[in-house]
């Protein structure tokens, strides 16, 4: 669980707006001390904020977002969508960006897919040092035999990590791939090491990334992607490296696939018109 401070810096969200959330059954603390008043928040949350964010930037009050989360009838956000759609027609000069969103969601309504499950929001990761370790594996289920290199080499430095960033799998093939995968793993870490032949310390420049938070297994990926992808030509970016996932909950901690909270990025930049 994280504090509300540390869980803040996580969402982008300030603490302020957080208890806002709170006060207005959107997002509630899964835990608060009852001597301190110290609230307490769960990886998995991300994505409830994620939601509550774009659904914010598509112009939805608070209670209506309220009603749109706390209801499993999938009507109910159609109609809702519907009705914010006659509101924007009368101002599509202003709105050009919120009416794409909402045309775009209407799409992947078509497709049967839940929209609200992969929530696309932009960030900017800042600059960080890390320690990685990059190797072409057999298939990507093999992944954890490098997180099992990483560890051992921060057991054997004594490598301080900084856990608020969790670990980061790269996948640096131009083209998809399910054999001779070329990965990369990081973790985020304070302090001066020496590199070995396989992993090295090195630091990494802020970027800005569009970011989907899902729970589950993996196999959702490919909705992810499209839901990214979407984002992506709907806001005029284009990729600007290769994508990767914050492992906030993984494999490594929790057995139950059920329970894995990814977090899918794609580094973005102004597209160029030509």
């Amino acid at each position: 669980m994280f504090q509300i401070g540390e869980f803040s810096k996580l969402s982008g969200t300030s603490s302020r707006m957080l208890r806002h959330y709170e006060k207005q059954a959107l997002l509630i603390p899964d835990k608060k001390d009852p001597i301190t008043g110290y609230r307490y928040y769960t990886a998995q949350q991300l994505t409830t904020i994620n939601q509550i964010k774009q659904l914010q930037k598509m112009g939805f009050s608070l209670a209506t977002i309220q009603t749109i989360l706390s209801s499993e009838n999938v009507t109910i956000f159609e109609t809702q969508l519907s009705i914010r759609e006659k509101e924007l027609q009368k101002e599509v000069e202003v709105l050009k960006t919120q009416q794409a969103m909402i045309d775009s969601i209407q799409q992947l309504f078509d497709k049967k897919m839940a929209y609200l499950d992969y929530a696309v929001v932009k960030k900017t990761l800042p600059k960080r040092q890390v320690m990685s370790l990059r190797k072409h594996i057999s298939n990507a289920s093999d992944e954890y035999t490098l997180w099992q290199k990483l560890y051992e080499e921060v057991e054997k430095q004594h490598v301080e990590v900084i856990p608020a960033f969790f670990g980061i799998s790269i996948y640096h093939d131009p083209e998809y791939k399910e054999k001779n995968v070329d990965l990369e793993v990081q973790n985020t870490v304070t302090g001066t090491y020496m590199n070995t032949p396989e992993i090295l310390f090195r630091k990494i420049d802020e970027m800005a990334v569009a970011s989907v938070t899902f729970s589950g297994p993996y196999t959702q990926l490919p909705q992810v992607m499209e839901a990214l992808a979407r984002w992506i030509e709907v806001h005029s970016y284009q990729i600007s490296g290769p994508m990767f996932n914050v492992n906030h909950v993984s494999p490594a901690t929790e057995q139950n696939s059920e329970k894995w909270v990814t977090e899918s990025c794609i580094p973005i930049e102004r597209k160029n018109d030509e």
